[in-house]
């Protein structure tokens, strides 16, 4: 492969002037365009992120401190359900208030490191017939009764090294502390302006890590783009110049592609680190990066044959692992209705 890019002189600059988020989209792509696993072994999730959004000052010292002091190794970010995925205003999971405590019932799935996380950020319903607006964000450590890990981790085509649980709540009590942003400002605050709790936190969650995930899709493409064009220059007397010139152009366009998805991330990563809301710009970087970096990927598998499937190299195990990509945290088809109702108002994808 060509390591180049991944010098070390490159990464100065955005160390300097640029902020968390777009260096974080750098790495990730680095550390995909080898394999993916270091991403999972790490702990990596992002339930502190919904902490760092949602509570108070209390809540995010103990709970986002607890990371950065080493206290704690990983959060959690349990959203998805049975019955739905990417239409979160439909989550069943229930949140009642008994007394001093909330009581939980209600089953979440496929969930990155759900059984080996210090705590799961829960989203659940305190009141069904309010839709969306019923929807709050609670913290459950591990341990707590009633918190129950069903399947620790699911059977899966690609992403093995990725542990995905099943979590049920059977009456599981927490304090009522651990709604985040309990006891602070009002869910509407002043002028009517709304606070990011409970769903409009978990959308502004996403928005954070979106890019994140098209950067690591956009990363196994150009690992296997580069494979496929190294093996295709080593055979070259096997192809005649029309078909290997025809060849070059191929990859040339994956490039650009490539290139033009990467461009995509680092502007949603930008506007993130600058506090400029950037929801339509994290949507267009997942709806364009995950489907280009899977074409990328199985063209190259092509080009390759026989020996694309092969365990001999890794195309085939990028082939296999890039399109959850295009479904973890929001489908492409709701990363397109993002982007619609940014740009031509909130009822322009309903009519």
């Amino acid at each position: 492969m060509n390591q180049s890019y991944w010098a070390g002189e490159h990464w100065a600059g955005a160390f300097e002037q640029d902020g968390s988020c777009v260096v974080a989209a750098l790495v990730m792509e680095a550390v995909a365009y080898g394999d993916i696993w270091p991403l999972w072994a790490s702990g990596g999730s992002i339930g502190q992120n919904a902490v760092k959004l949602m509570g108070t000052a209390a809540q995010k010292e103990r709970w986002v401190g607890g990371m950065v002091r080493g206290e704690m190794r990983c959060a959690a970010f349990a959203l998805t359900e049975v019955h739905c995925g990417s239409d979160i205003a439909q989550l069943a999971t229930t949140a009642t208030r008994d007394g001093d405590v909330w009581l939980f019932t209600g089953t979440k799935m496929d969930y990155s490191m759900g059984a080996s996380a210090d705590y799961v950020v829960v989203f659940a319903t305190i009141d069904e017939a309010a839709g969306r607006h019923g929807i709050r964000a609670f913290v459950v450590e591990k341990g707590t009764p009633g918190f129950i890990v069903a399947k620790r981790n699911e059977g899966k085509l690609g992403i093995r090294s990725a542990e995905t649980s099943e979590l049920r709540f059977e009456n599981c009590a927490i304090p009522l502390d651990r709604c985040l942003g309990w006891g602070a400002e009002p869910i509407v605050g002043s002028g009517g302006k709304r606070k990011q709790s409970g769903f409009v936190g978990a959308v502004a969650t996403l928005g954070t890590t979106r890019p994140l995930l098209a950067g690591i899709s956009l990363g196994m493409a150009r690992a296997a783009k580069d494979i496929a064009r190294e093996w295709a220059r080593e055979r070259r007397g096997e192809f005649t110049a029309v078909r290997f010139a025809g060849l070059g152009d191929e990859f040339a366009r994956m490039e650009n592609a490539l290139t033009h998805g990467r461009r995509l991330v680092l502007r949603a990563a930008w506007m993130k680190d600058h506090g400029i809301a950037n929801p339509r710009e994290a949507a267009a970087a997942k709806a364009y990066g995950p489907p280009i970096a899977e074409r990328v990927i199985r063209r190259c598998l092509q080009i390759m044959g026989p020996d694309g499937a092969s365990e001999s190299y890794l195309v085939e195990k990028w082939h296999r692992g890039v399109k959850i990509h295009d479904i973890f945290e929001g489908s492409g088809q709701v990363m397109r209705m993002t982007m619609s109702r940014e740009r031509m108002g909130a009822f322009a994808a309903r009519g």
